[in-house]
């Protein structure tokens, strides 16, 4: 039985072209084609296609859109159609379960998708197809539906009984060196110590510097457990899988392995296994490998896998402390977060290297507005004030960058190990980040537990002791 597609393409030559193309085909027959969000929301309710191959639509962001129908419209699967400069992007649109092909479009490559979804569809479990591809059904319920395939995984919902808020918050920085990793720790203790309805926050941070990560070195935390041991557990989970379908998994190919990790299934409360906790604040840190040579062994099935887990935990929130730079790990950190904080300093070639990350992250359409710009080790007296940088990074007036003041503290406290939020005195670094965090994380001030407000209850106390 043919697949129906639909075309999601501004451009009306691509649907007739491909009509054209695909009018023999054993495996597609195209339903329509959509010219705006409009017109596509109406034709995925009438049409009833079986495949979505989003093209490009000016008026919205493809990733967004796509989130937008796989809610409404679950067991479909969408093909992102990619020219040469947004296959950079692809781990993105693979973190959001969307397949990618390169422009221009070959009707093979369609039909090759097609005919991967219907052998997935018709197997039960324990089924072998063909050429030893497995089946994607799970090992006690129901086969997937369409779009679990490769690192389209459906998502799951919450389980009762959990906060249904949860604040997902990437650090990232496009250089090295402008403390990062210190502002993700300052941040992370701050957010361990709030409250919300009288309880404490639960707070995870995650080292996704995988081959030179310091977070745990950073508050003095063991580096066992880490990364590198659940992903041991996620292969032993998948060689396993394997070879109950009768095949060596030294004879599966890299790109099959993205097609079998469809099939394990993770529970949230894993994650407790392999997290460290820092008792001063209950803060939980799951941390990069010890080894380098593990960070090797960790792909971005992997990732995507663990990511899909932390997002259904019961964290309220998670902040993911990245690498300088754009491999698949910082790529899908960026697009699994609601909020990222990109952080530099005020000099040349830290300004130079987020100004290209911006540009390049506008022309993937990724939405601007998740994006606190934050300017470390800022000094009174520097050759570029933040106006000058706020109008080099393009940013719309109302947009803020946020300063963090250099601080005799903060160097006492990188080499310590004991954050600044947790100094009792007054500290300008201090400040900025607990303001910092109240906007990442708006809560009730009557309920704040930090440091700062606690400091203010000093000096009353000791007043009404002298009396």
């Amino acid at each position: 039985m043919r697949k129906r597609l639909l075309i999601v393409d501004d451009d009306p030559a691509v649907g007739s072209a491909l009509g054209e193309q695909l009018a023999g085909s054993r495996w597609l027959e195209p339903c329509g084609q959509a010219e705006n969000v409009e017109a596509a929301w109406r034709m995925l309710r009438d049409a009833r296609p079986d495949l979505v191959l989003l093209g490009g639509i000016k008026e919205a962001e493809r990733g967004v859109l796509c989130q937008q129908f796989r809610l409404a419209f679950p067991h479909l699967a969408f093909i992102a159609a990619c020219g040469t400069r947004e296959l950079a992007w692809e781990p993105f649109f693979r973190n959001l379960g969307i397949w990618v092909i390169a422009k221009p479009i070959q009707p093979g490559q369609l039909e090759a998708l097609a005919m991967q979804l219907a052998s997935l569809q018709v197997l039960p479990m324990g089924g072998v197809q063909a050429g030893g591809a497995p089946s994607l059904a799970g090992e006690t319920g129901p086969t997937p539906g369409l779009h679990a395939v490769a690192e389209a995984r459906p998502v799951q919902p919450y389980l009762a009984g959990r906060s249904s808020t949860k604040h997902l918050i990437t650090v990232y920085g496009p250089k090295g060196g402008v403390g990062k990793t210190f502002l993700s720790r300052e941040l992370a203790v701050y957010f361990s110590l709030q409250k919300r309805d009288g309880r404490p926050l639960k707070v995870l941070a995650v080292d996704f510097n995988l081959d030179l990560g310091t977070f745990a070195t950073s508050l003095n935390l063991p580096r066992s457990p880490n990364l590198f041991t659940w992903v041991q557990e996620i292969d032993a989970r998948l060689h396993e899988l394997v070879r109950r379908h009768g095949r060596d998994p030294l004879d599966v190919r890299p790109e099959e392995w993205q097609e079998y990790v469809a099939a394990v299934h993770t529970q949230p409360e894993e994650v407790d296994k392999y997290v460290v906790t820092y008792e001063e604040t209950g803060l939980h840190v799951l941390t990069s490998p010890r080894d380098i040579r593990h960070s090797f062994e960790i792909r971005d099935y992997h990732l995507y896998l663990m990511l899909e887990t932390l997002k259904h935990s019961a964290y309220d929130v998670i902040l993911i402390d990245t690498a300088p730079d754009t491999t698949d790990a910082t790529i899908q950190a960026l697009f699994f977060a609601e909020r990222v904080v990109m952080v530099g300093n005020p000099v040349v070639d830290s300004i130079e290297n987020i100004q290209r990350m911006l540009k390049l992250l506008r022309e993937a359409e990724y939405p601007e507005e998740r994006i606190q710009l934050c300017m470390n080790r800022l000094q009174k007296r520097e050759m570029f004030t933040l106006d000058e940088i706020r109008a080099y990074f393009h940013l719309h007036p109302s947009k803020k960058i946020h300063p963090i003041p250099d601080d005799a503290e903060v160097k006492k406290s990188i080499n310590t190990g004991t954050p600044v939020v947790l100094h009792p005195g007054r500290s300008a670094a201090k400040e900025a980040i607990e303001a910092l965090g109240s906007i990442l994380l708006p809560l009730d001030a009557a309920e704040s537990g930090s440091v700062k407000g606690k400091a203010k209850e000093r000096p009353a106390l000791l007043k009404w002791l002298w009396r």
